[in-house]
């Protein structure tokens, strides 16, 4: 499955959410799990307990620098297309249709 994560920490009092989320960016690193760092979140792949329990731990790392967070998760879980590489496919078979190499 893959499933995005997207982590705000709330009155922080920072413009900047970057330092705060470096913790969580580093979590996220240290599973071993697929992922893809974006500007609005985060990609991640891998079975339903593995990604649930590196969500859980990303939001908890974020309540430590702040006092409130809110996460939100969207998911893309597949039972007709079982395996790993998803989260490089999906880009591949949108860059095949459009005919080339699109910016990441």
């Amino acid at each position: 499955m893959l499933a995005e994560f997207e982590i705000v920490p709330i009155g922080t009092g920072s413009p900047s959410l970057s330092t705060l989320l470096a913790q969580v960016a580093k979590l996220i690193d240290a599973s071993g799990l697929a992922y893809r760092v974006g500007p609005m979140g985060t990609v991640v792949e891998g079975e339903w307990d593995a990604v649930m329990a590196l969500a859980k731990r990303c939001h908890q790392a974020a309540l430590q620098s702040s006092s409130r967070v809110m996460t939100t998760i969207r998911i893309d879980d597949r039972t007709d297309k079982p395996g790993a590489g998803r989260i490089t496919q999906k880009v591949q078979s949108l860059e095949a249709k459009v005919g080339k190499v699109l910016r990441k």
